[in-house]
């Protein structure tokens, strides 16, 4: 699974209205966006295949400002990278890879910009695309399962499992079921207020 795609899965419900979605789905978003600020997250990812002997593991880490700016790491020291300084995209996929500059109307700078840079979304993208549902509620975590409804996502993709704070801002966990039975899991940090000056971590 590439970058793009798996931050477009990460960050699609964040993007979307919370119209016809479980209330405890519906709150946590609005939660996400009454209290936005410039932030920083970590992660470790697990990745398995049933061509794999052994999952893969990996640690990311990611930047977003308010000013639209962000910055996505995948690996220690990074090997795959994507930022934006709002004038360009740059993407390094592989620890050898050249930085390439994407034109902003090249399609893959569009997805970017519309899921992470807060371009006008979709209102009904989650809804018609996913089926939304709670599979597991306590006071401290909710699990919510999203099941792709269109045939041609289906082939792709089974199932998007995300486990959140309930009137909070944190997202435990998000497992993605892909259709050729791989499996990406992610665990979150408590996310972090970004202070002071950031300026390089938006140059390659």
């Amino acid at each position: 699974m590439s970058l793009r795609t798996l931050f477009l899965l990460m960050y699609l419900p964040l993007s979307c209205a919370a119209q016809g979605i479980p209330a405890v789905f519906e709150q946590w978003i609005a939660f996400q966006k009454k209290n936005a600020a410039d932030m920083h997250v970590t992660f470790k990812q697990e990745r398995s295949t049933p061509v794999l002997k052994e999952p893969v593991r990996t640690e990311g880490r990611f930047w977003k400002m308010l000013d639209g700016r962000f910055r996505l790491e995948l690996g220690t020291p990074p090997t795959n990278v994507v930022l934006y300084d709002r004038e360009k995209l740059l993407i390094k996929e592989g620890k050898d890879s050249s930085w390439e500059t994407v034109d902003p109307d090249d399609k893959r700078a569009k997805v970017w910009m519309k899921i992470i840079g807060n371009e006008q979304a979709d209102e009904k993208a989650l809804t018609d695309n996913f089926s939304v549902k709670v599979t597991d509620e306590g006071p401290k975590h909710a699990t919510i399962t999203l099941v792709p409804r269109p045939l041609l996502l289906k082939k792709h993709l089974k199932q998007v499992d995300m486990q959140i704070e309930p009137g909070g801002l944190r997202m435990y966990l998000l497992r993605i079921i892909q259709g050729d039975g791989g499996v990406l899991t992610m665990t979150f940090d408590p996310r972090k207020v970004v202070t002071g000056d950031v300026s390089r971590l938006f140059r390659p």
